[in-house]
């Protein structure tokens, strides 16, 4: 009798152990699960656009609001999309008074309690080897990867040309008045990348700032650069401006704009004495 106590003893505390790690590891569980919501549920995005870009073009850029709601630092490392070959996280600093784009290997880090606003003119996602280009109306998924929230998916709202943010109501994008918001996009031809931005995005006096880099989004040096600006219907005669260098890799050139409305932008690239490179892309003066 004492024996066969013994074993039964025996197979129950076996059975009470065995209860003990399922219960442990199912807290173990719902505390992984848990956390992982807390995190994702801390990131809360907003205003995610885009505008629409001309066929043939191989690149495009994103805008969006990201707000950490969490008592902890994030950082948003990547993302994709299924309709770009690459997308990558670019930043605006101002560089001894000029406004310089780099790309952000490490990504961004978006403190407790704020936001990180893409904007154009600053930080942005830039979309590359498109496999089609962002059309008025449609919505493109992009899949956000976040250091502790993981990933998220969103979907860029595509505007027209010009557009200066989703219309969502209160805190939707506007543009300033009068117009006074510089107009800023890429241009790209699979041999140089331009980070063009038109200040202000109104007729009059503007100045135009041209920032190349390479396929590989390195700074590019050329040994001259041109502007043109010209208007689809021909209503306005084409311009064109000579531009300074301001830095290895940055021009600039001031014109007047007479005209409002959608407007061509060309660049003639002059890489040497005989390899001259013309990129151009649709603006909007307003």
């Amino acid at each position: 009798m004492r024996s066969g106590a013994s074993a039964s003893d025996s197979a129950t505390g076996r059975a009470s152990a065995i209860r003990r790690l399922a219960v442990a590891l199912g807290y173990a569980a719902v505390l992984l699960v848990g956390s992982t919501s807390a995190n994702a549920a801390d990131i809360a995005i907003s205003q995610a656009w885009s505008h629409e870009i001309p066929k043939g073009a191989k690149v495009a850029a994103g805008y969006l609001t990201i707000e950490n709601r969490g008592d902890g630092p994030d950082r948003l490392l990547s993302a994709s999309t299924p309709v770009a070959g690459k997308v990558a996280i670019h930043e605006m600093r101002e560089v001894d008074g000029i406004m310089r784009m780099r790309p952000m290997s490490d990504g961004l880090t978006i403190p407790p309690n704020a936001k990180l606003v893409f904007a154009p003119g600053g930080s942005h996602l830039m979309f590359t080897e498109l496999r089609s280009p962002f059309s008025d109306g449609e919505h493109v998924p992009v899949s956000l990867d976040f250091e502790k929230a993981g990933k998220i998916t969103i979907y860029l709202e595509v505007g027209s040309i010009g557009a200066k943010g989703p219309q969502l109501g209160e805190g939707a994008v506007h543009s300033a008045a009068g117009g006074a918001d510089p107009f800023f996009t890429h241009i790209h031809d699979g041999r140089v990348m331009a980070n063009v931005t038109v200040s202000p995005g109104r007729s009059g006096p503007v100045e135009v700032l041209v920032q190349l880099e390479d396929a590989q989004e390195k700074p590019l040096t050329a040994e001259g650069l041109s502007v043109t600006l010209s208007s689809p219907d021909s209503r306005l005669a084409p311009i064109t401006v000579s531009a300074e260098r301001v830095a290895s890799d940055t021009w600039r050139a001031r014109m007047f704009v007479s005209e409002v409305g959608k407007l061509t932008l060309a660049l003639e690239i002059a890489m040497t004495s005989r390899e001259q490179i013309e990129v151009a892309a649709p603006i909007l003066i307003e």
